[in-house]
């Protein structure tokens, strides 16, 4: 069926400029899966027309970081991290013991945070979980949900199996400790690899595969290596937490001879376009954040960066900045990575924090963080056809009400976008031409059943950690409420 959307401002793509390009009074038209026409004039016909007349019409956008579970990030809004609140050593090394989430809570997660997603304009991710309530590393059955769920709710996604070969634990006095175990990192790989072999391109192009290493902090350089052979060989890309601790900055630092993240993975010949390094806020500039030279370096390999403002502005902390990792000749995209996945706030985040890092309100633009979540996710991905409206591309489309409270007094459709909008404002999406989203709700699924599910997840996120204090704390000690609850 051929379908038609006249919109308010439609964002089309000049391939010419190589940039995007917004139509007043625009028409997008698709069939299936894949876009026909965008600009003004349409002349052909056509079996359905939708009427956006009041509408933004985006391309699908793209989150880089996705949480697929239920983090630890919501309970500790305003308390940080808690001292002597990660795992003892008992739960690291009996790796024959289940994780903390059964297969149905794991399910639950991730709907709720393909619901997130769906209804804040996401159409493809590239999801992560939280190792912290794994044993080691993932259980291999783990991200077969992920696989089954994403289909299910019609994203695209590029998933992994998660290894590592080091795990921190809590002493019993709260000092920290590690568990180094080479082989059960090596193992971790080849699961990833046949994760790959066995999902990459499948169901009808919208499952693929990275490789995932989890930290830089927790694999060997060995292992390193041998992560960006595999990749050579499948054809894929690598991503890593990177460079977000001053924990991790001082182990690496002990470990080789001093060096920052960025010299010591340039030093192993790790660093290549194929990698994204998220996070990526830390190194040898005076004032703790990347220097001039660190960024030089990720650039001149053709690194992708993605920066995940919101969860780092709880903690009091940012990327230094968005504009100057672009000006650098970074890549630069935006992940959520924490519940719930609403890739607009991060957007409005990162502009806004930008800012902040520079002092200065003409950096961090709505064009940057509207790029980062299009045109560059999708180049890291190496596609042409997503992050983008122009005839070949995939039929991933957001609608935007330009008529909701917040935006109706808009003048640039872009900057209304990200200052303004949030997942209330996203009125329909399409994913491959199939709508995912319909009249500001997710019509395939109960989405209040859906958020009870989720609900009783994060209870036991809470109920996990609390039990790990080794001060023996109940769960509203570790975690008080604002105020007195009777």
């Amino acid at each position: 069926m051929k379908t038609k959307i006249d919109g308010r401002y439609v964002v089309g793509y000049n391939e010419v400029s190589k940039e995007h390009v917004v139509y007043k009074n625009g028409e997008v038209v698709f069939e299936e899966d894949n876009v026909l026409f965008v600009g003004q004039g349409y002349e052909g016909n056509v079996d359905r027309v939708i009427d956006a007349s009041r509408c933004l019409v985006s391309p699908g956008l793209i989150d880089m970081h996705a949480l697929m579970d239920v983090g630890i990030h919501p309970p500790l809004l305003d308390l940080g991290k808690r001292s002597g609140m990660y795992r003892p050593k008992s739960w690291v090394i009996e790796e024959g013991e289940p994780p903390v989430f059964s297969p149905d809570e794991i399910r639950a997660g991730a709907e709720h945070t393909f619901l997130s997603m769906l209804r804040s304009g996401v159409t493809t991710f590239c999801g992560i979980t939280a190792m912290v309530f794994k044993r080691f590393n993932d259980p291999i059955w783990e991200p077969e949900i992920y696989v089954e769920t994403a289909v299910r709710f019609g994203l695209r996604a590029y998933l992994s199996h998660h290894f590592r070969a080091g795990a921190q634990f809590v002493e019993p006095d709260g000092s920290p400790g590690w568990v180094w175990d080479e082989e059960r990192g090596f193992q971790g790989l080849e699961r990833n690899i046949a994760f790959i072999e066995k999902h990459d391109g499948g169901y009808g192009g919208r499952v693929h595969g990275l490789l995932f290493p989890y930290t830089t902090d927790q694999v060997s350089p060995e292992l390193l290596q041998a992560t960006k052979d595999a990749a050579a060989k499948l054809g894929v890309g690598i991503r890593m937490h990177f460079a977000q601790s001053e924990n991790e900055l001082r182990l690496i630092a002990d470990r080789h001879g001093g060096k920052t993240p960025v010299e010591y993975l340039d030093s192993i010949g790790f660093l290549g376009p194929e990698v994204m390094l998220t996070h990526a806020l830390l190194g040898r500039d005076p004032d703790g954040t990347m220097s001039d030279g660190e960024l030089a370096t990720l650039a001149e390999h053709g690194i992708t960066v993605t920066n995940c403002p919101w969860i780092y502005s709880m903690r009091g902390s940012y990327l230094n900045s968005i504009s100057r990792y672009n000006d650098a000749g970074i890549n630069v995209c935006l992940g959520t990575d924490t519940q719930p996945d609403d890739i607009l706030r991060e957007m409005r985040f990162g502009a806004i924090m930008g800012k902040v890092a520079h002092t200065n309100a003409r950096t961090a633009t709505a064009r940057e963080v509207y790029n980062a979540v299009t045109v560059n996710a999708a180049r890291f991905l190496r596609r042409d056809d997503i992050g983008r409206l122009s005839p070949g591309s995939r039929a991933d489309i957001t609608v935007v009400d330009l008529d909701r409270p917040a935006l109706s007094a808009q003048d640039d459709p872009i900057r209304s976008l990200v200052y303004y909008a949030s997942m209330a404002d996203v009125k329909q999406v399409f994913s491959g031409g199939r709508l995912v989203v319909d009249n500001f709700h997710c019509p395939m699924v109960d989405e209040a059943e859906i958020s009870r599910a989720s609900q009783k997840v994060s209870r036991k996120v809470r109920e996990t950690l609390a039990g790990w204090d080794r001060r023996g704390s109940n769960v509203d000690e570790f975690f008080p409420p604002t105020f007195e609850m009777r």
